[in-house]
């Protein structure tokens, strides 16, 4: 009688992750939220945009704002400004507060970042 696999599939992990993602998950399953996100950190948060001007900056398609900026505004990664038509980023949110954070602790590391000297510094 063979014994039963008690390791879960890699495969079978992801399908789990996406069926109940954790937040980070949820807030990031989409490329272009990725891009989207990294954009507005790289912005002034009292500069307002348009869905136009956010797909030029971040580098997705308008379609793609449109699909995901309902879920950011939810979160509080952004705020609707001008009756829905316009944008910021929502550092007075906790969600936009803590990502900003993360985004500095990450940057404060230095991970990311490729150093084009070599070990001996030259």
């Amino acid at each position: 009688m063979s014994q039963p696999d008690l390791e879960p599939s890699t495969e079978n992990m992801k399908e789990q992750r996406l069926a109940y993602p954790s937040g980070w998950l949820y807030l990031c399953q989409h490329e272009s939220v990725h891009f989207m996100i990294d954009a507005l950190l790289q912005v002034d948060p009292r500069k307002e945009f348009t869905k136009t001007e956010l797909a030029e900056f971040a580098g997705v398609s308008t379609q793609s704002v449109r699909r995901h900026i309902d879920r950011l505004v939810e979160l509080g990664v952004i705020a609707e400004t001008a009756g829905g038509r316009r944008y910021h980023y929502d550092l007075d949110s906790p969600t936009g507060q803590l990502v900003a954070e993360l985004n500095g602790e990450i940057n404060a590391i230095g991970a990311g970042r490729t150093d084009s000297t070599d070990d001996s510094g030259q």
